[in-house]
């Protein structure tokens, strides 16, 4: 087989007769397990009795099953397309397993990859006190959303941006987010990340700001989508260490706030001008969104106009031109009754070959919760595939923090009798709510109608089913229910039809290469 170059932090790893030497397999680049990872500075033992790798990296520990489409990253599942195996006594992994295990980016070319890792340290007790990531190039420039209510669509897209940085740099549309989303609201009315995260989901964007320039009032339909985003996660309300956590490891996150004055700066009596500080802790609703990308823990209370009971204060991106604040930045103080409350941070960015289809009912992606007044329900979407597929992951949303799951499938479906043969695929949990896509090893094979069927458990919640429901709200009336084929159900044998009992879509989508 062909060799295979790979490069760590510009550094080309050596390999030998003796370590085994990484080859181009079918169409992936596959390396010796432990040389590889010696070579990025991790530890790595052998379990004979489990038949797994263990590895020690960075603070993190990764475990290797042989022959396993999933590894376990300090406990949690992670399924793959492509499995660890022994090939002439030594273990050998798919390079993409080993990049995603231990957070780096990594660069294909035909027959070399280039990994690239920027350690992070996200220990509580070392995170540090103060934090830019504009020092370290993740942050994208200030825009202008003028007299728009598109905040929420800068604040997206400006995370989005950040959390590619400083390997890839974009500069994506707000306008083709913030007009096409497909809610009933206009550009001027506003928006929110729910909405920004039914258009990124369901692959309608992110385009190029070229592309579909901002402030001309038209949707380019032909604009090239550049990513896919299959992950995103919502942060816990209570807290400014989770916050710095992400930022550390995902770039800028986006967080709801509410920004009196909005363009009567002087007149404000919670921002500071001189200072670019601003602290509100009022009773009006959230009206604004911004990207936090840092923070100050030694930020006087001093510096606001109407003083806070401690020092301390997030670092944000605004959309107001670079006229305002510090160049377009200003500071938020821990304190504010709003900053970090609604908070997303992308965590899961890929190419747009990643798949060849996307089946999918939930256009406007999660609107209402359903369930049966317990944390736990199944739920299932039928697709009728084009051609001789590979399903190869499922996404849905996580509602609560701690969602377990369980993943079946019914590859030849014709009606609800048929869930009653449903096979096991895989399972685990998430620690954060979110928006999140499970890889399904290395594929089932569907050529007829297939049914995706989710046990999920969310401790404390008593509607974990996430569904895009007719009239659940006024701005989401272009809900066709005629495109998909939902089901819900509270014990997998009594099953009613989410289009009918609910009127609802069900949140739940399948990806599929060609065969």
């Amino acid at each position: 087989l062909p060799g295979a170059e790979i490069y760590f932090n510009d550094k080309k790893i050596q390999y030998s007769e003796e370590t085994g030497q990484p080859f181009l397999g079918d169409s992936e680049i596959l390396a010796p397990l432990r040389q590889t990872m010696t070579a990025m500075g991790a530890k790595v033992t052998w379990e004979a009795t489990t038949q797994t790798v263990r590895i020690r990296f960075d603070g993190n520990t990764i475990e290797v099953p042989l022959e396993k489409y999933y590894f376990i990253r300090n406990g949690q599942v992670l399924n793959h397309d492509s499995a660890a195996r022994l090939i002439n006594g030594k273990t050998y992994i798919p390079v993409r397993a080993i990049v995603e295990a231990i957070g780096a980016k990594g660069v294909w070319a035909a027959d070399s990859v280039r990994i690239t890792y920027q350690r992070q340290d996200t220990s509580v007790k070392r995170i540090p006190k103060v934090f830019d990531l504009r020092e370290y190039n993740r942050v994208t420039p200030v825009k202008d959303q003028r007299q728009s209510g598109a905040c929420w669509a800068f604040a997206s897209l400006g995370a989005i941006e950040s959390a590619l940085m400083p390997w890839e740099e974009y500069d994506f549309s707000e306008d083709n987010m913030s007009l096409g989303h497909g809610y009933n609201l206009s550009q001027a009315q506003g928006g929110d990340y729910m909405i920004a995260l039914s258009y990124l989901t369901r692959w309608a964007g992110p385009v190029l700001e070229r592309d579909d320039p901002f402030g001309d009032n038209i949707v380019n339909p032909n604009a090239r989508v550049i990513k896919h985003l299959q992950e995103a996660i919502f942060l816990p309300k209570e807290g400014e260490l989770g916050i710095k956590r992400a930022i550390l490891l995902y770039g800028g996150v986006q967080s709801s706030m509410y920004l009196d004055q909005v363009q009567q700066w002087g007149d404000s009596e919670y921002y500071n001008e001189q200072t670019a500080s601003y602290y509100y802790d009022g009773s009006r609703l959230i009206n604004h969104d911004v990207v936090i990308i840092g923070w100050d823990d030694y930020y006087s209370r001093d510096n606001f106009k109407k003083k806070p009971k401690r020092d301390g204060a997030f670092l944000c991106k605004n959309s107001f031109g670079r006229e305002f604040g510090r160049s377009g930045y200003f500071y938020v103080s821990y304190e504010d009754k709003y900053i970090g409350q609604n908070v997303i941070a992308y965590t899961k960015i890929e190419p747009v070959n990643n798949y060849q289809h996307i089946y999918q009912s939930d256009k406007l992606g999660c609107l209402l919760k359903a369930g049966y007044g317990e944390e736990r329900a199944y739920f299932a979407n039928c697709y009728e595939p084009g051609g001789a597929e590979m399903l190869k992951a499922v996404s849905f949303y996580a509602l609560e923090p701690n969602t377990s799951y369980e993943i079946y499938v019914v590859t030849d479906f014709s009606g609800t009798q048929d869930f009653q043969r449903m096979e096991s695929l895989t399972k685990g949990s998430f620690s954060y709510a979110g928006y999140y896509t499970v890889k399904l090893g290395q594929g089932i094979p569907v050529n007829k109608k297939f049914a995706v069927i989710v046990r999920i458990n969310s401790p404390g919640a008593t509607h974990p089913i996430a569904t895009e429901a007719k009239g659940a709200a006024k701005w989401a009336d272009g809900i066709e229910l005629t495109d998909g084929e939902g089901y819900i159900s509270y014990d997998a044998k009594n099953w009613k039809r989410a289009e009918e009992y609910l009127e609802a879509n069900v949140c739940l989508k399948a990806f599929t290469t060609n065969h």
